[in-house]
């Protein structure tokens, strides 16, 4: 319950005032109205993104995620309020913000300041090197927020930081450093990006540079071994983008692959495929009719649940360098007996069971995760797939301090607090 009876009301007559204005409609008639409406409806929406950094902001200056085992408050409301991972961190970095700069935070509560504009400010913020200034400039900033639109409002903000961080320690294009590899969810695809130094862009340049010759030089034989003295670019396989794309592929092999390098390992790739999946697209490699998959129903993954596209990843498991798992509609794979430590086997099939730590609001993937015995060793425990769970290291410590965690019948798990009550019906 909330601190407070008045509280407690408030919010009940939000959500009273909430129906009445959606039931009604906020559906106005002419221009004039729906300026009017536009921000009317904003500065409500501002009003609660501001109750809902304060809640933050509260849990985490009473620190009462720890008692559920989150590692955060971020991370407990990212769980209670089914949040992405890039809104928790912005409700987590305009809390800190509000604590400190009570006119930014009295104008984002009074709906005078916009949500954008606030969570800019509590990015800067988060800038160490400036944020002492940040106190000092609380009436400039609301200034310029109220006399200019959010894109002059931007750029008049990263030129304050500018001129007060100039730089910091290092050159900005070093400092900024940074990739991603993000995954359409559509396609399937892969999208990389990012920033580099000038001195490691250039090496790497140089690098892929060597390697899409090679790719070239592949091709070329290819397409003179066709069409002889009379080969050309059109007779080429690929095109100069697929051969790059080929070519950075084939530097991360080589990579994996070199025994001398910063990471020495055994790389497997494990495709995690369900039987009904596995069955269809072998029919389809063989000519097969294509019936349609149930996405419900399907798995195509990687151990750490990254999706694969199944007519590709049959097609590679093959034929390729790849582990191929198929499990049972119940997630069904091996009882290897009695270990104190799940390895090899034992431990790939625990980490079969599901793709990130089994507590919850807890996002860590399960090739990084260690495997926890549900009923403890000491106590009995068995190694083997039906007593084991990807767990995190924190939440593995976390479940020594009084938790217990069961099997339900349908292989979900029941975890419960010290005092006996539920926390979480985890699938």
């Amino acid at each position: 319950m909330f601190v407070s009876d008045r509280a407690d009301d408030a919010l009940e007559m939000i959500s009273a005032g909430l129906d009445l204005l959606l039931s009604e409609g906020p559906d106005p008639i002419c221009a004039e109205t729906a300026a009017e409406v536009i921000r009317g409806v904003e500065s409500v929406g501002r009003r609660i993104a501001a109750a809902q950094s304060m809640v933050l902001g509260s849990v985490r200056r009473r620190s009462l995620h720890t008692r559920d085992g989150h590692t955060s408050a971020k991370v407990m409301v990212r769980h209670e309020a089914e949040l992405s991972a890039g809104e928790a961190a912005a409700r987590e970095k305009t809390a800190v913000m509000l604590a400190a700069l009570e006119q930014i935070g009295a104008a984002f509560v009074a709906g005078e300041l916009g949500v954008d504009q606030t969570r800019l400010l509590a990015r800067v913020y988060a800038n160490r090197r400036v944020r002492f200034a940040m106190a000092g400039a609380q009436d400039w900033f609301l200034d310029i927020a109220a006399e200019h639109a959010y894109p002059d409002f931007e750029i008049l903000v990263h030129q304050w930081v500018g001129l007060l961080d100039d730089d910091g320690p290092e050159p900005a294009t070093v400092r900024n450093r940074q990739v991603s590899l993000r995954q359409d969810p559509v396609s399937l695809g892969w999208n990389l990006d990012g920033n580099l130094s000038s001195v490691s862009g250039a090496q790497i340049s140089e690098i892929l540079e060597h390697y899409l010759q090679a790719e070239r030089s592949i091709d070329w034989d290819k397409a003179v071994a066709e069409h002889g003295d009379d080969a050309c670019e059109d007779d080429m396989a690929r095109t100069v983008a697929q051969r790059r794309a080929d070519a950075l592929y084939q530097i991360f092999l080589d990579a994996a692959a070199n025994r001398d390098g910063s990471c020495i390992a055994e790389f497997t790739t494990n495709i995690v495929m369900d039987q009904h999946t596995f069955e269809m697209m072998l029919t389809r490699l063989e000519g097969g009719a294509h019936q349609a998959l149930d996405p419900t129903k399907t798995r195509c993954e990687t151990l750490g649940g990254i999706q694969l596209d199944p007519a590709e990843a049959v097609a590679v498991s093959l034929i390729g360098d790849f582990r191929r798992v198929i499990v049972d509609g119940n997630g069904v794979t091996i009882d290897l007996g009695k270990r104190r430590l799940f390895t090899g086997g034992a431990r790939l099939a625990a980490q079969l069971q599901r793709t990130r730590c089994y507590w919850p609001g807890c996002w860590t993937r399960t090739p990084v995760c260690e495997i926890d015995h549900l009923r403890p060793h000491a106590a009995s425990g068995l190694t083997n797939p039906g007593n084991g769970e990807p767990a995190c290291g924190c939440h593995n410590q976390t479940k020594q301090r009084g938790f217990t965690v069961t099997r339900n019948p349908n292989g979900g798990l029941t975890l419960a607090r010290p005092d006996g009550s539920i926390l979480a019906l985890a699938a």
